[in-house]
């Protein structure tokens, strides 16, 4: 019996000994079936993508004067715009993209035109912002990053300030109402600072080197002769330049959650080519004029944000 068992333990070490001499020579490989296990303390990848996005309450204070050849148009405003943002930063390439959209829900202003026989009220039209930019932030140290971005701003500042008469071709009066629009370039430097993780503060200043403006100028009204008239709505047409600046401080209670204030504004002015028709007393004889002008767009306010971080 002692034979039998001396036998089976010799078996059995002999065995243990060709299979730790197989294991060690066996492949591991990315292409075998069998893989080594990852060391117990490997951490997982972090995430370097982080999300933002909310809504904004913005009171802007805006303006407008605009010269058409020898005639002047001025107006002013207090409106109440309701905003979406959103931002995505990425940390392992030091970038981020971020966006807006905002429309004027209640108008409030006042105008002035050739026209109007002294300044009148008014409350409606369209106004109106978006944008997006991308971002680069190559200067990093404890709670505090900066850089550099370029975007695209869109502004549509179409405050009803009244509309001038034209004769059709039918001999029919016609008329138009404003419609501005502005495509703009954005070149600028941003900063941001975060205290303990509870506090932030945020910087963006642009130049914005060059924006179209385009659309037409409903107010325009040249007047009419015993000879004829306006014969068409008035397009407009400019190249603007100024800046833009927002600073934002904020507050989060908790770590996926922020509210934010503070102030903004832009700033634009430049050239404009206002292209309007004349007829005769008859609707014929149509010929196309063009006056030079200047435009000059602005607005500033508070900024109130509730955004969501994840």
């Amino acid at each position: 019996m002692s034979r039998v068992f001396t036998g089976f333990a010799m078996a059995a070490m002999a065995m243990g000994a060709i299979g730790q001499a197989s294991a060690a020579d066996w492949p591991t490989g990315p292409d075998t079936f069998f893989r080594p296990a990852y060391p117990a303390d490997m951490a997982p990848m972090e995430d370097s993508l982080d999300f933002e996005a909310g809504l904004r309450y913005f009171y802007g204070v805006g303006g407008q004067r605009t010269s058409i050849g020898p005639l002047d148009y001025s107006a002013d405003d207090g409106s109440h715009f309701v905003e979406l943002h959103g931002r995505i930063d990425d940390h392992s390439t030091s970038t981020y993209v971020q966006g807006n959209i905002g429309y004027a829900a209640i108008i409030d202003g006042d105008y002035e035109t050739p026209t109007s026989g002294g300044p009148q009220s008014t409350d409606s039209g369209t106004i109106a912002y978006g944008g997006a930019d991308f971002g680069y932030l190559p200067l990093k140290g404890e709670g505090f990053s900066a850089g550099g971005f370029i975007g695209y701003q869109y502004l549509n500042e179409s405050l009803d300030i009244g509309r001038g008469e034209y004769y059709t071709s039918s001999g029919g009066g016609d008329s138009a109402a404003n419609l501005l629009e502005v495509h703009g370039l954005r070149l600028g430097i941003t900063g941001r600072a975060e205290f303990n993780d509870v506090f932030d503060i945020r910087v963006d200043a642009a130049a914005i080197p060059y924006a179209a403006l385009n659309g037409t100028y409903g107010a325009f009204d040249i007047g009419t002769t015993p000879a004829g008239g306006q014969g068409s709505a008035a397009d407009i047409t400019g190249h603007l330049w100024g800046g833009a600046l927002e600073a934002m401080v904020g507050f989060k209670p908790h770590e996926n959650f922020a509210i934010r204030g503070g102030l903004r504004g832009y700033y634009l002015t430049g050239p404009t080519e206002t292209y309007f028709e004349m007829r005769d007393a008859d609707g014929g004889n149509e010929q196309g004029y063009i006056l030079e002008g200047e435009t000059e767009l602005f607005r500033w306010g508070p900024v109130i944000e509730l955004t969501g971080t994840f």
